[in-house]
C-alpha cells in the first residue's frame, strides 16, 4: 500500500514566529514574549533553546521539547489553514542541513 509522506519546513526565522505566536495566544508554561532566536540544543529528540524578550522587558531562556515544537507547529497551520490529515502520524524532526520540518505520515 502506497505511503503519502508530506514535509513542511521551517527557517529560524519562521520558526521564531511560529513559537511567538503559540506563545503568546495560548496558557503555557513559557513567560509571554517574543522569540528572538531558535538554537537545536538536540536533534533525537528534539530540542530546542530559545531565546525570548518578554513583555516585561527582559530577555529569557527557555528549552523546549518536540511536544511543544510540534503543538505550536500545529496551531500555527491551523490558524493559516494549511491542512493537515487528522489521521497522519506527525513528528517534528531536524533535517541535515539544520532546518526544522513537521513529517506527516499517511
Amino acid at each position: 500500500m502506497p505511503i503519502e509522506i508530506r514535509r513542511l519546513l521551517f527557517s529560524n526565522e519562521e520558526m521564531c514566529a511560529v513559537l511567538s505566536t503559540f506563545i503568546n495566544s495560548t496558557r503555557t508554561h513559557v513567560e509571554p514574549g517574543q522569540v528572538i532566536s531558535v538554537q537545536i540544543a538536540q536533534k533525537d529528540p528534539i530540542l530546542l533553546r530559545c531565546t525570548l524578550a518578554t513583555k516585561g522587558g527582559r530577555q529569557a531562556g527557555e528549552e523546549l521539547e518536540g511536544v511543544f515544537v510540534c503543538a505550536a507547529i500545529l496551531s500555527w497551520c491551523m490558524k493559516n489553514s494549511i491542512p493537515l490529515a487528522r489521521k497522519a502520524r506527525k513528528q517534528v524532526r531536524v533535517t541535515q542541513d539544520g532546518r526544522i520540518a513537521l513529517d506527516s505520515t499517511l
